[in-house]
C-alpha cells in the first residue's frame, strides 16, 4: 500500500509539474482532474507497464535495450486515451540564445510531444523515487 501512495504522489507531481513546464501537455480542468489523472497513471504504471515491458523483450533484445522508453510512451498515450481531459499537442519550441549559442525554433509533431512529456515525467518521477529512497 505504501508503494501505491507513493507512486500516485509521485505520478500527481509530476504531471503537474509537466504540465507547467511544457506546453504540449495540456490539463484540461483543476486540481481534481490532476489527482484523476495522477491515480490513473499510477495504476497503468503498476499493472499495464510490466506487461508491456515483457511483451517488448524481443524488441530489447534485438536493439539491446535502447527502445525501452517506448514503454512509458504507451503508458502516457494511453493515459490520453482513457482521460480525455488530459492532452498533448504539437508545438513549436521557441528556441533559445544564450552566450553565442543558438538554438533555433523547432516544431515538434504529436508523436515527438507525446515522447517529450513522457520523458519528463519519467524523469520527474525516477527523480522522486531515487530521492526518497535515501
Amino acid at each position: 500500500m505504501k508503494h501505491f501512495v507513493r507512486v500516485f504522489l509521485f505520478t500527481v507531481f509530476a504531471i503537474w509539474l509537466s504540465s507547467q513546464l511544457l506546453p504540449a501537455l495540456v490539463i484540461i480542468g483543476n486540481w481534481q482532474t490532476i489527482l484523476i489523472a495522477g491515480f490513473v497513471l499510477a495504476i497503468l504504471m503498476i499493472f499495464v507497464a510490466p506487461l508491456l515491458k515483457i511483451l517488448f523483450i524481443p524488441i530489447n533484445i534485438i536493439t539491446f535495450g535502447l527502445l525501452s522508453w517506448m514503454v512509458n510512451v504507451i503508458i502516457l498515450y494511453f493515459l490520453t486515451i482513457l482521460m480525455p481531459e488530459v492532452v498533448i499537442r504539437p508545438w513549436t519550441f521557441p528556441g533559445i540564445s544564450y552566450a553565442g549559442f543558438a538554438v533555433p525554433p523547432v516544431y515538434l509533431s504529436y508523436p515527438v510531444a507525446l515522447i517529450t512529456a513522457s520523458f519528463v515525467i519519467t524523469l520527474i518521477t525516477n527523480l522522486l523515487h531515487s530521492v526518497s529512497e535515501q
